[in-house]
């Protein structure tokens, strides 16, 4: 074990064993500062040591299955994705990766099923840090883990150690160096924030002038997950598989506030479509179906967008040539007060909506 990697151990324990409350906040936060600065320092050393992996994106959103070994998460791509499916085997030295397609409400998911990861992944061990490479780059990260939901802790503590963040918003942090001046903090007036901890914490990172920007009320770990730069904000939900066999009542106790979970068996598809529903829901995709001016819809092939898409969008993926010669845009949908409103092309759509584009003659 390399000296980096003992202090980073050390500096577990002692959060591990320091209580936290008023009194240790400050020194529970500037260990985490050193522990993320010898993280991402161990990071940097390993890159290049090894070989990665991918496969390549596809659909209209793609959700990776991570998990200890043995719970289940081929069993559920496979419930997933449906037998008939087209599975492809990726073979990268002792790793496979499996991707496959849900068709779910006109959507084309995929699906990828990643080899299990073990505790300390994210420092290299069984592969970890390949493994953990292809979950920064999905869309949604599906845990799956077994009855008595073992280990969820420590698997998000993994993916957090490698800059995985699940179930929080990126805050409104900027930063910019400066050549003297020392640590200069602007916010807005009703935001408070701690100044003593965001110049510690600054400074170990090495940083001891600076103009930094808040615009949200913060905590440590939000300036530091800032200051790591390696750090990805993911939505991710909980799969607890093989809940046709017994289990204890408290098991349901040990999933993490803020993530949503569903008891399924792959074995015997208890609960598959509810989790392909909830999958759906938490990727926050729309459906649109286009209507040509001969009021025919394209119920079949509905386009598949985030929630926050407008009708600009909409005519960047049909044709680029549509946004220059674009008029107005009619949208009617079930979840509309109006039968059909005609709007431009900042105008913020809804899931089920039809729409028709009408370009300059």
């Amino acid at each position: 074990m390399g000296t980096n990697d003992t202090k980073i151990k050390e500096i577990e324990e002692e959060i591990k064993k320091t209580q936290y409350n008023k009194a240790t906040e400050h020194h529970v936060g500037l260990l985490k500062a050193k522990l993320a600065r010898l993280q991402l320092e161990a990071e940097t050393t390993r890159k290049g040591g090894g070989t990665g992996f991918s496969v390549a994106k596809s659909g209209d959103a793609t959700v990776a299955l991570v998990g200890f070994p043995n719970v289940g998460k081929s069993s559920i791509l496979n419930s997933l994705t449906g037998a008939d499916s087209e599975i492809g085997s990726f073979a990268f030295t002792t790793l496979k990766a499996i991707p496959g397609t849900m068709d779910y409400e006109g959507a084309q998911i995929q699906i990828i099923d990643l080899p299990g990861i073990i505790e300390n992944a994210s420092a290299g061990a069984g592969r970890g840090r390949e493994v953990i490479s292809m979950a920064r780059n999905s869309d949604l990260i599906l845990i799956v883990t077994d009855a008595e939901v073992s280990g969820v802790d420590k698997i998000i503590l993994e993916l957090y150690k490698a800059g995985i963040v699940l179930n929080r918003s990126r805050k409104n942090i900027s930063l910019k160096k400066t050549v003297s001046g020392g640590i200069r903090i602007h916010k807005p007036q009703d935001i408070k924030v701690d100044r003593e901890m965001i110049v510690s914490i600054l400074k170990e990172f090495k940083i001891a002038n600076a103009d930094v920007y808040i615009r949200n009320p913060i905590k440590d770990s939000d300036l530091i997950e800032h200051l790591r730069q390696n750090t990805v904000y993911v939505p991710s939900v909980i799969a607890v598989n093989k809940s046709d066999l017994p289990y204890s009542r408290e098991s349901d106790s040990r999933i993490p506030e803020g993530f949503e979970y569903l008891r399924v068996s792959a074995a015997t598809g208890k609960s598959v479509e509810q989790l392909k529903s909830l999958i759906f829901r938490s990727l926050r995709l729309i459906r649109v179906f286009m209507r040509e001016k001969s009021g025919e819809v394209d119920i079949e092939r509905p386009l598949i967008l985030s929630e926050d898409s407008t009708v600009r969008d909409v005519a960047r993926k049909i044709n680029r040539t549509f946004i220059s010669t674009f008029r107005y845009a009619i949208i009617s949908g079930p979840n509309r007060k109006f039968s059909e409103v005609r709007v431009g092309l900042d105008y913020p759509l809804r899931d089920s909506d039809t729409i028709t584009i009408i370009s300059k003659s």
